[in-house]
């Protein structure tokens, strides 16, 4: 920074601001000025001990806290509200909180950003098992708000069904390590991704394959 001459008017270094961004389940109950993690030296020393702050962004209490409401218009806060969405309702009832607040031209590349975020991080931590929509074709933030709208309608459907097929791998697995013994992992894996009519066409075979590799084979 020295060499670039990025100095304030007043011919010092910019300030610092540390801040520690935690999205736990607990909430962060650490000490927040490194000052405190020191131990006390007698002497007049104690001047001379690190001290220094940071701001704590808990995104759990964050949400919690009545004083981040709609109201105040924080992306910040309405991006951890989807991190701890309640429910499909909530998540929808944030993006399009969010699609009001940034609709002007200026915004495009922070509702973007917010396109890329859903498509990479949300979705497959709120439905790691769901097939997801391609957002190829999705420019911006309210058509993402408006195609999850549709999808959503759906979601309980597909977790049954795929409920369904985890149960029968599950019942599959436990007939496996009753006649060949423990499951290894290449067979799980086969498992994992079967579907309801391939598991049936296993747990038949299963009766006359004399070894794990025959019953899994193509």
């Amino acid at each position: 920074m020295i060499r670039q001459k990025a100095f304030t008017p007043s011919g010092k270094l910019p300030p610092v601001l540390p801040v520690v961004l935690y999205n736990g389940e607990k909430r962060w109950k650490a000490a927040q000025n490194v000052a405190d993690l020191v131990e006390l030296v007698p002497g007049g020393l104690e001047r001379y001990r690190p001290d220094l702050a940071y701001l704590l962004l808990d995104e759990g209490a964050i949400v919690s806290d009545p004083a981040w409401s709609d109201q105040m218009r924080n992306v910040a806060a309405a991006l951890f509200r989807l991190e701890h969405n309640r429910d499909e309702q909530d998540m929808l009832k944030v993006l399009g909180t969010l699609v009001e607040w940034l609709k002007a031209p200026e915004q495009t590349g922070l509702r973007r950003s917010f396109v890329v975020w859903i498509r990479r991080v949300l979705l497959p931590n709120r439905a790691p098992e769901m097939e997801l929509p391609e957002f190829t074709d999705l420019q911006d933030l309210h058509e993402v708000h408006d195609m999850l709208a549709e999808r959503i309608k759906k979601w309980p459907e597909q977790w049954e069904a795929r409920g369904e097929v985890k149960g029968e791998a599950k019942f599959l697995k436990m007939q496996i390590a009753s006649k060949y013994g423990e499951c290894p992992d290449w067979a799980q894996s086969k498992l994992n991704a079967a579907d309801s009519e391939q598991l049936e066409a296993w747990g038949k075979r299963i009766f006359r394959a004399e070894t794990l590799e025959e019953l899994l084979s193509d």
